[in-house]
């Protein structure tokens, strides 16, 4: 039995040892006999599976994964939580999350997130010599990702800042050199 798994899996990789679409990210299903457990995106999906396979408290009920490549992993994986409700899912399951209230809100949500993939791409262990250029094109394009998002976030944070001084301004022109200038707190002229 052992022989015949090892010959299914070793038909799953390509020549270079590598389940991989053309750097596509893959969303991946496990199923347990009860149903949907869990899912998730990779672009490494067989090394994502294994490492749930290895750390998961869950991993004993997986009977089953699908994988697909959809042309927007990320919204596919948060549609299908939402909708499937996989068992073991944390983020995304349950009531739909409102959308963070500010542009410095996402931003900050979206660089935890893109950091978090980071970490993921840098935990990969390679297959192949391919699979470690994958990993290794994907880790710089989240640290390029990680750059702007800082820049974006730095940006929307000044722009934050400068509406106080915005503000002083008004008060000056209001209430003369201040809400607590020389003419008392906040009198009128």
């Amino acid at each position: 039995m052992a022989d015949v798994d090892a010959r299914f899996l070793r038909g799953l990789f390509d020549e270079e040892g590598s389940l991989h679409a053309g750097g596509r990210t893959a969303l991946y299903r496990l199923y347990g006999l009860e149903g949907l457990l869990y899912v998730g995106i990779s672009v490494a999906p067989l090394t994502r599976v294994r490492t749930h396979l290895r750390e998961q408290p869950w991993r004993s009920l997986v009977v089953g994964i699908r994988i697909d490549y959809p042309e927007d992993a990320e919204a596919a994986e948060r549609e299908a939580v939402w909708s499937e409700h996989p068992k073991y899912n944390v983020i995304f399951n349950g009531v739909r999350p409102p959308p963070p209230p500010d542009r410095v809100a996402r931003l900050r949500n979206e660089l935890s997130l893109e950091r978090r993939r980071l970490a993921e791409f840098e935990a990969a262990v390679p297959e192949s010599t391919t699979h470690l250029r994958l990993i290794v094109r994907a880790i710089e394009a989240k640290q390029a990702r990680i750059a702007g998002l800082l820049a974006r976030l730095e940006e929307a944070e000044a722009g934050r800042r400068e509406v106080p001084e915005q503000v002083r301004r008004v008060e000056r022109r209001v209430f003369g050199s201040g809400p607590d200038g020389p003419q008392g707190a906040g009198s009128a002229q």
